[in-house]
């Protein structure tokens, strides 16, 4: 049951989620851009989606930035290009959902890092530095071997920072990430997790991640995937054990939503399936497969909050000013 106070404060204040997977062109994970409405009509403000990924190369990345700025661009009575913060503010004023854009791993530009200065132009915002399996830059989450970030990827993070981009940690190996939150100047990000101490999984965060992070001032995005929450069906009442770890752990300064919100998930296993080196879930002959929430159920975490007696100013960091000093810092 929805309060009219947690109504009214949804009503009123930004609704931030890290991460929309749209599906990338020729490429479907079950997020055809039609799903990006029920962001406006549930009345989130902002989300972000990926043009490229580890397995992608320059040409397809080129591709798949025009692709998703046309979609952006072609329909202004619903959504605005979040390239800064001011952009956010007047989707919010205006009842649009504001759309960020970041990239999934780095291997796509391979060793051309002067490219990402064109497409931070374009729009590129917040640069993923490994999606699971290891790259150049360092170790993946579900990779055997983490060797750390590379001396090759010390200049990708020195370079993100320098124009002014954020570095996400999300799908990158234990020690890379500690690795990066030693050398990090900006607040970084971890756009889309879950927790190792709640639910033994390959893509959640160990404890000692945490406080690094917090050190660092960064943000955690956590997950709607139900992998990663250790609920089958990814009830909000699972994400709200995960967040109130990390806010007993190191206070509600330094988590927010990363939702990762699928629809159409027998698409997502299939393509998942296809790469068991980079997706281990599916080994598990047990395994059903993924399943998400929708964004019209975030109001219920919302009011979890509110029933567990957060203060209303610590709920308003976690649905969104965490991310927006992160990002307000940054850009």
């Amino acid at each position: 049951m929805i309060s009219e106070t947690t109504q009214r404060f949804w009503n009123k204040n930004i609704v931030w989620d890290m991460l929309f997977p749209l599906d990338l062109p020729n490429q479907s994970y079950g997020c055809p851009p039609k799903y990006l409405e029920h962001y406006v009509d549930a009345g989130v403000t902002f989300t972000s989606i990926s043009f490229a990924e580890d397995a992608s190369d320059l040409d397809y990345a080129v591709k798949g930035i025009a692709s998703q700025r046309k979609l952006i661009h072609s329909r202004p009575d619903l959504y605005i290009h979040a390239l800064t913060m001011d952009d956010v503010l007047r989707a919010k004023a205006e009842g649009k959902l504001a759309v960020g854009m970041q990239s999934h791993g780095t291997a796509w530009f391979g060793k051309n890092l002067g490219v990402l200065e064109v497409f931070r132009e374009l729009g590129l915002r917040a640069v993923q530095l490994v999606f699971n399996a290891s790259n150049f830059v360092g170790g993946g989450c579900s990779d055997k071997a983490d060797g750390g970030l590379t001396t090759y990827g010390t200049q990708v993070v020195r370079e993100i920072e320098r124009l002014k981009m954020v570095v996400d940690l999300a799908h990158t190996g234990y020690r890379t990430t500690l690795d990066t939150l030693e050398i990090a100047t900006k607040p970084v990000m971890f756009s889309h997790v879950g927790i190792m101490a709640l639910h033994q999984h390959y893509r959640n965060l160990r404890d000692d991640q945490i406080m690094a992070l917090a050190k660092n001032r960064g943000v955690i995005g956590l997950s709607g995937n139900n992998a990663y929450i250790g609920d089958e069906h990814g009830a909000m009442s699972a994400i709200f054990r995960h967040l109130d770890h990390v806010v007993q752990l190191v206070g509600p300064d330094h988590v927010g939503f990363g939702f990762d919100f699928v629809f159409e998930t027998d698409l997502l296993d299939q393509w998942a399936r296809e790469m068991v080196t980079e997706w281990p879930d599916f080994q598990d002959p047990n395994w059903k497969g993924f399943r998400f929430q929708r964004p019209k159920d975030v109001i219920d975490l919302v009011q979890l909050m509110f029933d567990h007696g957060y203060p209303e100013d610590a709920i308003k960091k976690i649905v969104s000013g965490n991310f927006m000093r992160v990002c307000q810092e940054v850009w």
